[in-house]
């Protein structure tokens, strides 16, 4: 028996000496000659971190909370005053609306991002002036740092095809100057610098007009009854002869500028104070209207001062809250 047991044993080991799978591990299946194992699935990276922000470098937006507008008084324009209300609604973009002292609604109103750049609505004039009180620069700023505006002081588009423009200059600079702590927050000192201007002419142009034919002299012989106007009217009249003239060219110079400084709360995302001198001038060209004037600002030489209201004035309400 023991025998027996011992040649078992010797049995198991020489087996278990020839084949070097573990017991129990099934062969494994044949592959064909041209088989490659699929590639690994790479594990996901993690997402790269965004860079600290610049301690020197601030980002300037209007902070504006739900359902709860603020209001700008505007002094120095052509009317008494122009007031600005801005709003978030619950839903959809930030929302300007401009009235004026004494007006029952307001004139104009658009909508903006933001950073205060306009995104749509409000005319010429309205929108030029609006982007100098609401657009800030699109990147964060430090102190030296320069950006421009979105605002046409100046649009030859309204003058037609036939205006030939001579001579265009543009200067749009605005420059951050300081940035200084007050309580909790920080002040922004931004510098502003526009001027456009731009030169041609209208070319001479063909002018016709109609000549009236000359009245036919009275009757003053006695002898002869005078003739009964009313008869005849129109018929034996002579048609009006057409004359043709060669009109001059018709020179044009407009020019626009706007210098200003303002001091914006960065945490409070609002002005706290704003002013500037905005002017225009016109010269060869009576436009047919204000709107087609080709500088886009009030006319004159304007001092702009703004100041916060405490409360937004009726006429720029919306229709709920005037209930």
């Amino acid at each position: 028996m023991t025998r027996r047991l011992l040649s078992l044993f010797l049995t198991l080991g020489t087996l278990a000496a020839c084949n070097d799978k573990p017991p129990g591990q099934l062969e494994p299946i044949p592959r064909p000659a041209d088989y490659k194992e699929p590639a690994k699935a790479e594990a996901p990276r993690p997402a790269p971190k965004a860079p600290p922000a610049d301690p020197n470098k601030v980002m300037l937006r209007w902070n504006l909370a739900p359902d709860a507008p603020v209001a700008y008084r505007l002094d120095g324009t052509p009317t008494t005053a122009t007031f600005y209300a801005l709003q978030r609604p619950k839903q959809g973009d930030l929302r300007v609306r401009i009235g004026v002292q004494g007006a029952k609604d307001a004139l104009d109103q658009g909508t903006f991002s933001e950073r205060g750049f306009i995104l749509d609505g409000l005319g010429g004039v309205h929108r030029n002036v609006a982007t100098l009180l609401l657009e800030l620069p699109k990147e964060a700023v430090g102190v030296g740092d320069t950006w421009s505006l979105g605002a046409d002081l100046v649009d030859t588009t309204l003058l037609g095809r036939s205006f030939v423009e001579k001579k265009a200059d543009r200067r749009n600079t605005v420059k951050l100057v300081a940035i200084a702590p007050e309580g909790d927050d920080r002040v922004a000192t931004i510098e502003y610098d526009l001027f456009e201007s731009l030169s041609g002419s209208f070319p001479p142009a063909l002018v016709t007009s109609a000549e009236e034919p000359a009245e036919e002299p009275a009757e003053t012989s006695p002898l002869k009854p005078a003739k009964d106007k009313g008869k005849g009217k129109g018929k034996d009249k002579e048609p009006a002869k057409a004359a043709t003239s060669v009109s001059p060219e018709r020179p044009l110079t407009a020019e626009a500028t706007f210098t200003g400084k303002g001091e914006f709360l960065v945490k409070a995302g609002r002005w706290r104070s704003w002013e500037g001198t905005l002017s225009s001038k016109l010269e060869g060209y009576t436009p047919p209207s204000p709107e087609k004037s080709p500088t886009q600002v009030p006319p004159g030489t304007l001092q702009l001062k703004l100041t916060a209201l405490d409360a937004v004035p009726p006429a720029l309400q919306e229709a709920e809250a005037r209930k």
